[in-house]
């Protein structure tokens, strides 16, 4: 049987993150996820875990996810984790593929040998981060971006809140599919969601009891969600997450970077200001960035009727967008799940290469996925990384896939 090119590369994509994942020596993070599967096993505080390994700061179920692995020696286990790493990776791509296929299929054989080179350029460091460090970021935005494609379809619609739930069960950002959910009148995959989410994290607690009787999901609030609630972006440390830390490139890492205090010094990069004052601007600014998401689709303006809404490429491309700017803390592993927008935006700009803004996106991404260390150096790089380049990028594509309108056949309702 003969494979197409697709096909092909998909499998290449597989074995590569296999390989990469599997040989590399006792990466960090999964060395975390193991200790948490272990202490899960054995009843153990898994927000105690620390010593030489990363604190563990997610919901009980990503550490339920990861207990199984805990029956293997570590190094056979790592090898477990390389292969999910690289079904996960082959998943990101082939449903970001699949959500955009309306701005990619009607291109020329000649304009589709450009966008993939061009994608390739924009998005093989993106994709790469999450496979360096072992993190579950490929896992998460595989799980959102299936669960978009369920909605999609109206034999699997109810139940897409399945996957969402199982990334919100792994980490908690996610949760902002929610108000999407609702403002796409996705009822019963809104309660399937909520329903699930519950069900997930309270199911390790079933399985492996804590020494204290508590819920795990409980001591997950207490210990990790409520403290970084409280303190919020505008404080020197938000939480558990640190999020004046240089590579921290959300929103209230930038925000804390250039108002609280600086990554190399002890001053703030623009101006000092109180930390009340600080968490004011982060609340109207994300505030704003939400509206504009809830009310505006696809560079058009609509009100709040009663009928469905089928959600597109570029909603998803939305929603993962203001995933890495709301979130707690965001490296640049998790900037895998810009790969739906740099599909969308660079096969429309494949098609108008000379207009002004095509260049500009090409100009604009094309640096970005080459702003590496090992291209401009580590000391660039850094300085880059703290005045929050990859937080700037996002807030253009953002801007980008709002003054996007999607072809017509995308845009129809759900009957």
């Amino acid at each position: 049987m003969k494979l197409s090119p697709y096909k092909l590369m998909l499998a290449g994509m597989f074995v590569y993150a296999t390989l990469f994942v599997g040989l590399r020596h006792r990466p960090m993070d999964f060395t975390t996820y193991y200790m948490a599967g272990q202490w899960l096993r054995t009843g153990g505080d898994l927000y105690q875990l620390g010593g030489p390994h990363l604190a563990f700061c997610y919901p009980p179920f990503a550490a339920w996810l990861c207990a199984p692995l805990t029956l293997a020696p570590l190094p056979l286990a790592q090898w477990f984790w390389a292969a999910l790493q690289g079904v996960s990776l082959v998943l990101v791509v082939h449903f970001a593929a699949r959500l955009s296929r309306c701005e990619w299929e009607p291109l020329t054989p000649a304009q589709r040998r450009w966008f993939f080179a061009a994608v390739a350029l924009m998005s093989a460091r993106h994709l790469n981060a999450p496979l360096e460090s072992s993190q579950t970021d490929l896992m998460i935005t595989a799980m959102c971006l299936g669960g978009v494609l369920w909605l999609q379809e109206a034999s699997t619609r109810t139940w897409a809140g399945v996957p969402l739930a199982a990334a919100v069960g792994m980490k908690a950002a996610p949760l902002l599919f929610l108000p999407f959910l609702a403002r796409w009148r996705q009822w019963r995959a809104l309660v399937v969601t909520c329903a699930a989410v519950v069900a997930l994290n309270v199911l390790p607690s079933t399985q492996f009891p804590s020494a204290t009787g508590r819920l795990h999901a409980l001591q997950w609030l207490d210990s990790m969600a409520r403290p970084a609630v409280q303190a919020g972006p505008a404080a020197e440390r938000t939480g558990v997450w640190r999020a004046d830390e240089e590579y921290n490139q959300s929103l209230g890492g930038l925000l804390s970077r250039l108002f609280i205090k600086g990554c190399y010094s002890a001053d703030a990069l623009l101006m000092r200001l109180e930390p009340r004052w600080m968490k004011m601007i982060f609340v109207v600014s994300g505030l704003g960035l939400m509206a504009c998401a809830m009310l505006a689709r696809r560079g058009r303006w609509y009100g709040l009727s009663a009928a469905p809404l089928t959600p597109t490429g570029y909603d998803a491309a939305v929603v993962m967008v203001l995933l890495l700017l709301f979130s707690p803390k965001t490296s640049k592993a998790h900037y895998c799940s810009m790969l739906l927008p740099i599909l969308l935006l660079t096969a429309r700009a494949v098609r108008t290469p000379k207009h002004w803004a095509s260049i500009l996106w090409f100009v604009v991404a094309i640096a970005i996925g080459l702003l590496t260390k090992g291209v401009v150096g580590s000391r660039p790089c850094n300085t880059l990384m703290d005045y929050g380049y990859l937080v700037w990028f996002a807030l253009f594509v953002l801007a980008y896939l709002w003054f996007q309108r999607d072809p017509e056949e995308s845009a129809t309702p759900t009957r």
